[in-house]
C-alpha cells in the first residue's frame, strides 16, 4: 500500500508527508513483524525520501498536548497533521490517513480541517473522486513490482488483503478479471472454487471502518 500511496503522489493526486518518528515507528514494526534486511529498509526510506521532496514535517511538538482523546502513542501522528495544517497547507483540509483509525477519534481534531481516514476508505475516496487517474496509477505501480512481479488478478487479492474491498472490486471491473470474496476467518475465495450464501457474500463484503499523511502499511 506503501508503494501505491506514493505512486499516487508522484502523480500529483495527493500530497504525501511524514515525521522522522513516524518512519522510525514503521522500521521498528517491519522488523517485529518479519524478517527485514536493514539495508533494504534504509534504500526504502531514501527512495521515499527522495520521491517526495517536502515530505518531512518538523517541530511538531508543542501541538502535542491538544491531542488528549487521541491514543498517547498516536499524539505525535496527530500533532504533525496539525503543523501541516497550520504552516503548509492553510485554509485547506488535512487528511490523516492510518491502519488504526480506532485511536484516532475524529472529535480529536474538532475545530480544525483535518480528517482521518482508514486507508481503505481513503483510497475508495480517491477513485469515487478520479477513477481513471487512480487505475492508471494501481497499473503502473503494479508493472512497476518485481519482488515479487504480480499479474492484475494477484494485485486485486493485494487490496483484498488490506482492505480495499471497494477499489479492488472497481479495478476488478476495469482488468476484467475476477475479485476474490473474503471469507470470515479472512482468507480469499473464488467464485470458480465455492459459491458463496448470499448472507455470507453480504457479511465477507462488509466495510470496514471508513491521505496523504500517514503513507505507512
Amino acid at each position: 500500500m506503501r508503494d501505491l500511496f506514493m505512486h499516487l503522489h508522484e502523480a500529483e493526486v495527493l500530497n504525501v508527508h511524514w515525521t522522522r518518528e513516524i518512519e522510525a515507528e514503521w522500521t521498528r514494526n517491519v522488523f517485529a513483524k518479519q524478517t527485514a534486511d536493514p539495508q533494504a529498509i534504509q534504500d526504502c526510506l531514501e527512495g521515499m525520501r527522495a520521491a517526495a521532496e517536502g515530505w518531512e514535517v518538523a517541530g511538531y511538538a508543542k501541538h502535542t498536548g491538544r491531542f488528549e482523546f487521541v491514543d498517547a502513542k498516536d499524539r505525535h501522528v496527530a500533532a504533525a497533521a496539525y503543523k501541516l495544517l497550520l504552516d503548509d497547507w492553510p485554509g485547506q483540509p488535512v487528511a490523516l490517513v492510518t491502519q488504526n483509525i480506532k485511536d484516532f477519534p475524529q472529535r480529536a481534531f474538532k475545530d480544525t480541517q483535518i480528517v482521518r481516514y482508514a486507508v481503505a476508505a481513503y483510497l475508495d475516496g480517491l477513485h469515487a473522486e478520479a477513477p481513471d487517474i487512480v487505475a492508471k496509477v494501481a497499473e503502473g505501480c503494479r508493472r512497476k513490482l518485481k519482488t515479487p512481479k504480480l499479474t492484475r488478478e494477484e494485485y486485486i487479492a493485494v487490496l483484498m488483503k488490506n482492505g480495499c474491498q471497494g477499489l479492488a472490486q472497481a479495478l476488478a471491473n476495469r482488468w476484467s478479471v475476477e475479485c476474490p470474496v473474503v471469507a470470515k476467518d479472512g482468507t480469499l475465495h473464488y467464485a470458480t472454487e465455492r459459491s458463496f450464501s448470499e448472507a455470507e457474500r453480504q457479511q465477507a463484503w462488509q466495510p470496514k471502518a471508513l491521505k496523504a499523511f500517514k503513507a505507512a502499511g
